[in-house]
């Protein structure tokens, strides 16, 4: 995949994947390095750049990618034609996961191990009844990374895709899943929307007229007592591919020139490298040591 050629092949000196190398020990830009720079550049600067040892991990960023697992584990036995695991066996696998973190873990103010893990479950159970957890079509890609290069004058950009299948008319339909609090309105769709466009360029790239990607979708799950899982279809807009591009574009400038400007707000009460920022706003919270 082009994503293993990029990571294995050496940087042309010079190019923006020779300097994101330089800079981060990256050849490239993840869609998470994005999100943390435009979230708060400062910390960015902390994990990518000077590579500090955080004081924590948000719990619910364990959370989230344990649930990503489970769905994951769901549909691998389904393109293998096997046995779909049990509620209890899926969320054991959310379990190990927490223990398998090895630094202390940050719990918001209701939460703890057993509220997650009763919490896991729940959406494990609505995400199985669900007709969204056997999506008609044939899965060719479950969790796989992606990569490609979107503008010559900024590093490769790389994503994890969650699922792709073939539709009924042969082309290809990109799925993201996402963990949220409440439902997603329309509004909160088209927020998140440029990623999933994004992807889809990217695999385009990759597949390179094998298939192409018309379809675009969210599945979100709500992490309440009664978690409602909602299919949300994407628009495929080339104009907000172009927009994430340009944004991308600003972002990849900053981390060059090293402007990393402080943005003290909500985000530094989850953020494990607040306690050597001067600019964080702080709050007590729980940590599992």
């Amino acid at each position: 995949m082009i994503a293993h050629a990029i990571k294995s092949a050496q940087p042309i000196p010079g190019s923006p994947a020779a300097v994101a190398q330089s800079i981060t020990g990256r050849p490239y830009l993840s869609w998470s390095q994005v999100q943390q720079y435009s979230m708060c550049p400062r910390a960015f600067a902390y994990k990518y750049v000077d590579h500090a040892a955080p004081a924590f991990v948000p719990s619910s960023l364990v959370f989230g990618s344990a649930m990503h697992e489970a769905f994951a584990k769901v549909h691998e036995s389904q393109m293998q034609g096997s046995a779909v695991p049990t509620v209890a066996e899926l969320t054991q696998g959310v379990q190990e996961l927490f223990r398998a973190e090895r630094l202390p873990l940050r719990y918001g103010k209701t939460e703890t191990q057993a509220t997650l893990a009763e919490l896991s479950q729940r959406m494990v159970e609505s995400f199985l009844a669900s007709p969204h957890s056997t999506p008609v079509g044939e899965a060719v890609l479950i969790e796989d990374r992606i990569s490609g290069i979107v503008d010559p004058a900024i590093p490769p950009i790389e994503g994890k895709v969650d699922h792709v299948r073939i539709g009924a008319d042969g082309g290809l339909i990109l799925r993201d899943y996402k963990t949220t609090r409440s439902k997603w309105n329309e509004a909160k769709v088209e927020e998140s929307a440029p990623q999933l466009r994004l992807y889809a360029t990217l695999l385009n790239k990759e597949l390179d007229g094998w298939q192409s990607v018309n379809q675009l979708e969210f599945v979100t799950v709500t992490k309440a007592k009664k978690p409602v899982v909602q299919l949300h279809e994407v628009r495929i807009r080339p104009e907000s591919v172009q927009a994430c591009v340009d944004q991308i574009g600003e972002i990849w400038h900053g981390i060059e020139q090293g402007v990393f400007p402080t943005r003290p707000g909500w985000q530094c009460q989850s953020c494990p490298f607040a306690y050597q920022c001067p600019a964080a706003i702080t709050t007590a919270c729980t940590t599992d040591e």
